[in-house]
């Protein structure tokens, strides 16, 4: 969600991933450039710089040489820091009243918040950054937002699935999308980590799972953007609904205008002024509209703008509001993001990779810095999953750019919310579902017969590069000389796949049975077993060609029209049954297996005539 690209403006001693503190005599600071944030070093008189003197330096602002390459900041020029104090992992930086004189906005309240932040992380973890003027957090300066009254209560449509979430409701926000921004519609975020994709368009491609996961166990799912890639073309700049900001959406799906332009107050798009801050506040607003019970914002975090190498910033932070408007619900959003980010760690850690980590402290409290969790009155949460801007690690092939890597993420914000609600899941990280299967329950023996047997997904994406696919039961079955059937395509939760392969009946007659389940390779079984208890009848007899029982000069004369000779192949497909001796032409090797079986008309011939 928060996105810098790292510049290096004087000598840098900062290492990229802000993983070492800065040598003595030079402190760093977060500016700006447009949207996009940029670390300057400064040299201080201090051997060793102190908070205090990083914060006075960043209040101050960027120099006339800095603000000639385009730096700005979040902080009003004027501003000085009037008091400053540091319990344990909590910082509260209390600015004069200057901090107020440009006005304030959502966006500079996050700014301000970001600019200290990462101004301040050389010098510890703090997870508990208050920004304040006076005795009030600077978001308790932003302007009033309308009261939005709830309308009924609705299901979505294709409701109707009861599980062990029955009965509650989320907001499902994948943040960001093209909005408009006063000239053009555009990302609110750059892609940095080619082939991963810009976070506007990542995030509901993840958040897509977790809304899988909570419908299928009975939650109804209010998502504020498009997450079907195929519902069509929006009318703006000609983008799919699905790559177009909160906003937009809700006010295609017939929300009011002031959910969806509550600052701007202006009901018609792309037109005016930058809809930045109502695509923000439409997205917790539109919660006070349907009375959800829970509002979880799904996002990946960025600092560098690109970086490679160990000392890059890594692993996910999980984010609630416990101030101001949003105090009331301080304590079960806290309980919302540990039982959420808790999810996460366990499923990354256990089943994707286990030397994933949080990023510093894993839950933090964000004191009113993001509009989208300090608005809705509700426990709400936002998760920044990873960074997108570590190209050789959370932004990599088995990270962010992989669909098991997401689902099992989103599978653990799934079980977060199960034990915040006091319930479990009802689908495991491995479910399946038994749907049909074409095994017949006869067979003649050697016949082969080609079967389908059909699962339906419910737990974590099916991939066969994570060893994905169905088994014989107990490795080895009798109508098979293979134990395993790869799956041909990626399969998410919900959808069904079809395994076809061949069965060859066993010679002898019996009843058999066979067993197929789905596993994870080198981890784990799981999942319904498809059974069946086959009667394997006699195979056919050689030489029986009308499938009488007997061998006799019917038969005979069928096989006479079929000889083609020694070493002449007999192609034809109707005297396949002819070539007794298991080569290519039907000659007098043929018949002699022929008369190996021949007893004459109604007398029974076994099977093993020919043995």
């Amino acid at each position: 969600m928060r996105s810098f690209t790292l510049r290096a403006v004087q000598a840098a001693c900062f290492c990229a991933g802000l993983a070492a503190v800065c040598h003595a005599g030079t402190v760093s600071l977060f500016f700006f450039n447009e949207t996009v944030g940029v670390q300057v070093e400064r040299p201080v008189a201090e051997q060793r710089p102190s908070i205090e003197a990083a914060l006075a330096l960043l209040a101050a602002g960027p120099t006339p040489d800095e603000q000639a390459r385009g730096l700005t900041t979040a902080i009003p020029q004027g501003t000085t820091v009037a008091s400053l104090s540091v319990e344990g992992p909590r910082v509260t930086v209390v600015f004069s009243g200057d901090m107020l004189s440009a006005g304030m906005t959502a966006l500079r309240v996050e700014y301000a918040y970001r600019q200290v932040d990462w101004t301040l992380r050389p010098f510890g973890l703090f997870n508990d950054i208050r920004i304040m003027v006076g005795d009030k957090l600077v978001s308790e300066y932003l302007p009033a937002l309308p009261v939005v009254a709830p309308r009924p209560p609705r299901h979505p449509a294709g409701f109707g699935t009861l599980g062990a979430l029955t009965g509650h409701s989320i907001t499902l926000s994948p943040g960001h999308g093209v909005r408009w921004n006063g000239s053009s519609w555009a990302p609110a975020r750059p892609q940095y980590c080619a082939p991963l994709n810009n976070e506007d368009f990542h995030n509901p491609e993840i958040a897509q799972y977790l809304q899988a996961f909570l419908e299928a166990d009975g939650m109804i799912v209010h998502p504020v953007r498009c997450m079907s890639k195929s519902y069509g073309l929006s009318p703006y700049a000609g983008l799919q609904w699905w790559q177009i900001s909160a906003n937009a959406w809700l006010k295609h799906t017939g929300y009011p205008c002031e959910v969806y332009a509550s600052i701007t107050d202006d009901c018609t798009l792309g037109t005016g002024e930058s809809e930045h801050t109502d695509d923000i506040y439409s997205r917790p607003l539109s919660s006070d509209y349907d009375g959800t019970d829970i509002y979880i914002s799904v996002h990946t975090n960025g600092l560098t703008g690109y970086c490679i190498g160990p000392d890059c910033p890594t692993g996910t932070e999980t984010y609630y509001d416990a101030s101001g408007e949003h105090a009331a619900w301080g304590a079960v959003s806290e309980s919302l993001a540990n039982n959420v980010n808790t999810g996460i760690m366990d499923a990354l850690v256990a089943h994707v990779d286990n030397t994933w980590v949080c990023r510093g402290a894993c839950v933090k409290n964000s004191n009113g810095a993001y509009g989208e969790i300090s608005t809705p009155d509700r426990a709400a949460i936002l998760i920044e999953l990873g960074f997108h801007d570590t190209c050789d690690r959370d932004a990599d092939e088995n990270h962010l750019r992989e669909e098991f890597f997401r689902s099992a993420s989103m599978w653990g914000v799934y079980k977060g919310v199960c034990e915040y609600f006091g319930t479990l899941p009802t689908w495991d990280f491995y479910s399946d579902e038994y749907v049909s299967d074409t095994i017949p329950s006869e067979m003649i023996g050697d016949e082969e017969y080609t079967v389908r047997i059909t699962f339906r997904n419910r737990g974590v994406l099916w991939s066969s590069s994570r060893g994905f696919c169905l088994g014989a039961v107990d490795d080895s079955d009798p109508f098979t000389s293979f134990n395993r059937v790869t799956p041909t395509l990626e399969l998410a939760a919900g959808k069904e796949y079809t395994f076809t392969f061949t069965m060859t009946a066993p010679r002898p007659p019996g009843l058999y049975t066979t067993d197929w389940r789905m596993l994870r390779e080198g981890v784990t079984w799981f999942g319904d077993t498809a059974t069946r208890v086959i009667d394997v009848k006699p195979p056919w007899t050689p030489g029986d060609h009308d499938h009488d029982g007997d061998v006799d000069q019917v038969d005979f004369g069928h096989l006479q029209a079929c000889l083609s000779g020694s070493q002449v192949p007999q192609d034809s497909q109707a005297c396949a049954w002819a070539m007794l001796d298991d080569d290519s032409d039907v000659d007098r090797y043929d018949f002699a297996v022929f008369l190996q079986c021949m007893k004459g008309p109604d007398i029974q011939v076994d099977y093993t005539c020919a043995d």
